[in-house]
């Protein structure tokens, strides 16, 4: 088989699915080169790269300003996977066009929660499912979620400064056996509808055992009442919290790439976030502990959650809360100047 049909089928197994997330060159090569059968020179499959990026029918596109690649939402490939990414729910049949569509508004969606949370207090970190070490087929399936949100403990912060953590009152949580936090595992989905919605919301009720907590956050509104009544029996059987943001296809239509509301400030996000209003449809009751053991899987197969761990302790250590891109700046500047 030629260099350009291996490509065409493990690119779109590797291929992060928007452009916000387009990785370079050399990460993109080193996630192909082992899977390629026969011996190409690094700098011919990194050619490949390139011209296929220019060729529409290949799954692989390059963003118009840099050097980063993504996965084409128009390519004939996206359809026919079994999944989008290692460990992402199996596609139903749809044409390619719609799945890639789908894949760029549900990163949306994970952008504007991560940063509507926030406004209650809650701090969130997205997980990058092709991040995930590879794995025999079918071991990572809906294993992990799209949002891991964090919720310190109101009683270990000071009331004086709301991003500060009180050492003593730390101390005495800890002495006492109590968490400092609590962890929910969020399933984003852009809308729902009959005859999708117990594959998501079984999806949610995979990626979340580990967690405190599980939730299931939808942007548009679910108005079918037969539905909610399904969602309603299955949430208080599962324990899981299942909200609708209730924000319209047209203002959904309206919404910025998730870069750009990443980058927003927080008074342009205020705007922003007038189209929502959050319904919870159900509220399921949390758990007392996290499953470490399963915690400890997820560690080894994938380093969001390595990174997950780290953010906390991070945050633990200097007593303060910081974001979670706010934590990765820090690290990496103070990695950069130790080097």
């Amino acid at each position: 088989m030629s260099l350009w049909n291996q490509l065409t089928k493990i690119l779109p197994e590797v291929l992060p699915p928007t452009p916000e997330e387009a990785i370079n060159g050399t990460a993109l090569l080193s996630l192909v080169k082992d899977r390629l059968i026969g011996d190409y020179a690094e700098n011919t499959i990194r050619v490949h790269f390139s011209r296929m990026a220019r060729d529409s029918s290949s799954p692989i596109a390059r963003v118009d300003n840099g050097h980063g690649y993504y996965l084409r939402a128009e390519s004939p490939e996206v359809a026919n996977r079994s999944g989008l990414i290692e460990g992402s729910e199996p596609q139903r049949s749809e044409d390619a066009a719609s799945r890639g569509l789908e894949a760029q508004q549900e990163e949306r969606f994970r952008a504007f929660l991560s940063r509507f949370v926030e406004r209650d207090g809650l701090l969130a970190m997205p997980i990058n499912h092709a991040r995930a070490r590879r794995a025999a087929a079918g071991i990572n399936k809906w294993k992990f979620p799209d949002l891991v949100l964090v919720d310190w403990d109101v009683d270990i912060i000071d009331e004086g400064d709301p991003n500060r953590l009180d050492p003593n009152l730390m101390k005495v949580k800890e002495s006492l056996g109590e968490p400092l936090f609590h962890l929910s595992s969020v399933e984003v989905k852009v809308s729902l509808d009959a005859s999708g919605f117990r594959e998501a919301f079984f999806q949610c009720v995979s990626n979340s055992k580990w967690a405190h907590s599980a939730i299931l956050a939808v942007a548009m509104p679910v108005s079918d009442k037969t539905l909610l009544e399904e969602l309603r029996r299955l949430g208080t059987s599962y324990d899981v919290t299942i909200v609708s943001y209730s924000i319209s296809a047209g203002q959904f239509d309206q919404l910025p790439s998730a870069g750009k509301i990443m980058d927003m400030t927080e008074r342009e996000f205020d705007e922003l976030a007038e189209v929502a209003r959050p319904d919870t449809i159900v509220t399921g009751r949390p758990r007392d502990t996290l499953d470490w053991e399963y915690v400890k899987d997820l560690r080894v197969r994938s380093p969001d959650f390595v990174e997950l761990f780290e953010w906390l302790s991070f945050c633990r250590k200097r007593e303060r809360l910081y974001t979670f891109k706010t934590f990765k700046k820090l690290t990496e500047l103070e990695n950069g100047l130790s080097g």
